[in-house]
């Protein structure tokens, strides 16, 4: 899957699809040791990096797209959901009460349930005080996310997970209000972009592209200069914005992107973040946006040829390779255009 170079949204598809069936098989009868959630964790990030090194906080990655995150799915708390669900639906919601399985889980669960408030004593039923370890892990997942309140019948697995989601907070932009930035992230994870625009385009945001001040602060470069031969230091904003050989392509592309919005209209903010003056229509803007993250995308390439190569990209080649790219876009809409035809 690596050599496929997938991105960060085709890798969280994967483990969606392929790697949480196969765990949540397990989990129906056994909860997921807590070395073994690290380890599984440790690998799913792994795989979403390539790397041991994180560039994004895990708990960012897992918050939904709107919200700033990358929407990668919380494997061990999808599992430790699963398992909570797993019983509950044997012993609350099951109508069939003659089933062995109803007598043994509720013999050791009557307690748990009692103290959550989900069940009343049955004399008649045998019950154990001495939980085993994994049956205490119900508990202990239920009080850990406030799901107290929640009804047995609710308890499926992927209602209990959206239910945490909910509840994470939207990832704040530096020098934005709140309401602005949950307009970037809704411009960064646009459905009218690739999957690997999204990703660079997020990465601007969040700070996780290897540029020589990321690369400096993580101990992995001894620079912060910008490898162009700028004196200012090489972050995000610099490699996209206020370097000279930027501006140079931006301007290579005036004419094509003031066929969408005029060129004195574009700011840091429009490059970085998507932002656009409101006068402009929903289809100016993301043909602007989309001719931007082409640039964003280019600029990468050229400034990883030149660190690890050595190789000069001129800036004609780069204006040709966006070219390239946006001609790429207008193939995948007049296709879209075409089955919605059909259709």
């Amino acid at each position: 899957m690596i050599l496929r170079h997938l991105s960060i949204e085709g890798k969280a598809l994967v483990l969606r699809n392929d790697a949480l069936p196969v765990l949540q098989y397990v989990t129906q009868a056994w909860p997921l040791l807590a070395n073994v959630a690290r380890a599984v964790n440790s690998m799913v990030f792994h795989f979403v990096w390539h790397s041991k090194m994180d560039r994004v906080k895990r708990t960012v990655m897992h918050k939904e797209h709107r919200k700033g995150g990358k929407a990668v799915p919380d494997i061990p708390t999808i599992l430790r959901a699963f398992f909570v669900c797993g019983c509950v639906r044997i012993t609350l919601t099951n109508e069939n009460k003659d089933h062995s399985a109803y007598k043994v889980f509720r013999f050791f669960l009557l307690p748990v349930w009692r103290r959550l408030g989900w069940d009343k004593w049955e004399n008649a039923t045998m019950f154990n005080w001495d939980l085993p370890w994994y049956y205490k892990e119900i508990e202990k997942f239920v009080v850990e996310f406030g799901l107290n309140c929640v009804t047995p019948s609710l308890w499926k697995p992927m209602t209990i997970h959206r239910l945490i989601r909910s509840r994470d907070t939207t990832e704040p932009v530096s020098d934005l209000p709140p309401a602005t930035a949950t307009r970037v992230w809704e411009n960064v994870s646009s459905p009218s972009l690739t999957n690997r625009h999204k990703d660079i385009a997020w990465m601007a945001v969040k700070g996780g592209l290897p540029v020589r001040s990321f690369m400096h602060s993580r101990g992995l470069c001894p620079h912060r200069e910008c490898p162009r031969g700028c004196p200012a230091e090489e972050t995000t904003y610099h490699l996209f914005w206020a370097c000279p050989f930027a501006q140079r392509l931006r301007g290579a592309l005036k004419q094509e992107m003031e066929a969408h919005i005029p060129y004195t209209n574009i700011t840091h903010h429009s490059v970085l973040y998507g932002l656009f003056p409101k006068t402009h229509s929903v289809e100016a803007i993301q043909g602007c946006w989309r001719i931007l993250c082409c640039i964003k995308d280019i600029l990468l390439y050229a400034r990883t040829r030149l660190v690890t190569n050595g190789e000069v990209v001129s800036r004609e080649a780069c204006r040709r390779m966006v070219l390239n790219l946006l001609r790429d876009y207008t193939d995948k809409d007049n296709k879209e255009g075409e089955k919605e035809e059909e259709l």
